[in-house]
């Protein structure tokens, strides 16, 4: 492809601030020149071009029709041009910081980071367990997990995992005088409750069980991860989904108790800022745990603008 001529870059950057600021003498203070070398400049564009960019009425200036389609797209210009600059001057210490909430850290993720560690061995990664909300703009954070409905503002969610909920247990707690074949037989079990005591209910009642206000007793945890380590422990009988009591279940620590499930509104959801992608960290770590998810090649993330504000305060969980 045949490159075009342009003209001096010094001279446009002359025309765009003085374009910008209404004035020769503003755009020769922003650039650490004279008033003189700003005319200058912008002279030899216009003969040049051919047509004046500027009316000039005493001290006064003035687009014409010429400089005003001009303007838009060198201002543009110069800020993708200041970008790339600072980007490609910008120290990047390979850490990576990830925010996530300590139950999913727990039982999900840390359980996999040794293929992460072996396929980016340059990367430090940083993780930072937290139930909150994190802000990208002021935190030092490049990238999480969250658990809610998605579409948060001003990041992009991409989702992980959809959650059903059932009950689990270990296999010493079974008593066989009290046998559990149908959901009512729960009754005789102590159930353990994670963030509120609503969930068992809402499980009974999903599987026919008529006014279970009994289920509205045993302890309460904050923590997911608490409530499936009690109930690896023996001491009753909890709520879980795949992907916190995956390993559990897979090694005899915890047996699940029916076929019936609750679906979830909220699932798991990978979070970052709108730019974030242009840190190849940030990439390397979205593309390796959505293959971990079975999720296979990455999709073109949707931007923030287009999503709804949705989903709990809570990180994930």
């Amino acid at each position: 492809m045949a490159l075009r001529r342009l003209p001096s870059l010094k001279a446009l950057r002359a025309f765009e601030a003085a374009a910008r600021h209404g004035s020769f003498s503003r755009a020769a203070a922003e650039l650490s020149v004279t008033h003189a070398a700003i005319s200058h400049q912008i002279r030899a564009l216009e003969e040049e071009l051919g047509a004046p960019l500027f009316h000039r009425t005493g001290r006064a200036v003035e687009l014409t029709e010429r400089g005003q389609r001009l303007l838009p797209a060198l201002t543009a210009a110069f800020e993708q041009i200041g970008e790339a600059w600072a980007q490609a001057g910008a120290r990047d210490t390979g850490a990576l910081t990830v925010s996530v909430e300590p139950s999913f850290a727990a039982r999900w993720l840390v359980l996999r980071l040794g293929k992460f560690n072996r396929a980016n061995p340059e990367i430090e990664l940083r993780l930072l367990p937290s139930s909150e909300l994190v802000d990208f703009s002021r935190e030092d954070v490049d990238i999480g997990v969250r658990y809610g409905l998605g579409g948060w503002p001003d990041v992009v969610s991409e989702k992980l995992f959809e959650a059903t909920v059932y009950p689990v247990c270990s296999p010493a707690l079974l008593d066989p005088k009290k046998p559990i074949r149908k959901p009512e037989d729960l009754k005789s079990y102590p159930l353990l409750h994670e963030e509120t005591m609503q969930h068992w209910q809402q499980w009974l009642e999903a599987a026919g069980v008529k006014h279970p206000r009994w289920a509205l007793r045993g302890p309460l945890f904050i923590e997911a991860s608490l409530a499936l380590q009690a109930a690896a422990g023996g001491q009753g009988v909890a709520l879980a989904n795949d992907t916190l009591a995956m390993a559990d279940l897979a090694e005899g620590r915890l047996i699940r108790l029916f076929d019936i499930e609750m679906p979830d509104e909220e699932g798991y959801w990978l979070v970052y800022p709108k730019d974030g992608l242009k840190k190849p960290k940030v990439q390397a770590f979205r593309n390796w745990i959505r293959e971990e998810a079975g999720l296979g090649p990455p999709e073109a993330p949707k931007p923030p603008e287009m999503l709804t504000p949705r989903g709990r305060g809570k990180a994930i969980r």
